[in-house]
């Protein structure tokens, strides 16, 4: 019976754990990105790590949190002939509504950096600005399921990346 009480008091811990008091997140995503015709480029399928740094913000102006990230696309192939894999290095700061549900939307504003494996059409690897939304569902305090999609912005050419992945908050 102990053993029975002890594991229901774990598992109610486990629940009841507020994702607002960890500082620290970890996200891995799967994504497909939305290329524009003017890139040359068929659209593409990646994946893509991100470091969160959440912070406790005192008005609407004050993001939620700061944001690393880095998406990778696969070799995606070049309308006229040849393939490239891009990458892309950000800083984003995040926006999150301010709710008691477990889905929390989120808005998200960055800039970056983007490399292509081959420069061909006139792309060329340069800053980009992003903007996005997403929605991220509570599972329990510390883990999440999230969506993303973000437009980066990059001179000429833009691109969408849509993302479904988890994320993992730590650090009390």
């Amino acid at each position: 019976m102990k053993k029975i009480a002890l594991a229901l008091c774990a598992i109610w811990s486990l629940q009841a754990a507020d994702h607002d008091l960890y500082r620290n997140s970890i996200e891995a995503t799967g994504s497909y990105v939305f290329n524009d015709n003017k890139m040359h480029l068929e659209d593409q399928w990646g994946w893509g790590l991100r470091y969160q740094y959440n912070i406790t913000p005192s008005n609407f102006w004050v993001p939620g949190a700061v944001q690393l990230a880095f998406d990778h696309a696969f070799q995606g192939d070049y309308f006229g002939g040849g393939s490239t894999s891009v990458n892309d290095w950000g800083v984003n700061a995040l926006w999150y509504a301010d709710n008691a549900s477990d889905l929390t939307p989120y808005a998200l504003a960055g800039v970056g950096v983007q490399f292509f494996s081959d420069e061909k059409e006139g792309n060329r690897d340069g800053l980009f600005l992003a903007l996005g939304a997403g929605l991220e569902y509570q599972i329990r305090g510390d883990f999440s399921l999230l969506g993303e999609a973000k437009w980066l912005y990059g001179g000429d050419e833009s691109s969408v990346v849509t993302s479904i992945g988890v994320k993992y908050s730590f650090g009390q």
